[in-house]
């Protein structure tokens, strides 16, 4: 092999390397995007379904609290 060919070839690594890199931190930062959006739509969805949960319970006592109807 000729000295130009194994530099090259050497450059050529090194620029797919440095790709690689950018590439990583690129799908790292997305990673850590995407688990802040779950945490979020997690904390979202915690907050409906309590919030069901009570129009059950009010719902309950309501209906439990009013008087039987007329015919009975």
């Amino acid at each position: 092999m000729s000295n130009e060919n194994v530099e090259d070839r050497i450059e050529e690594l090194e620029m797919k390397v440095t790709f690689q890199d950018q590439l990583i931190e690129d799908l790292n930062q997305s990673l850590i995007q995407q688990q802040l959006d779950f945490r979020k739509f997690t904390q979202i969805l915690e907050n409906v379904v309590s919030q069901v949960e009570n129009i059950g319970t009010d719902n309950q006592l309501s209906n439990s609290a009013e008087s039987p109807p007329p015919h009975y």
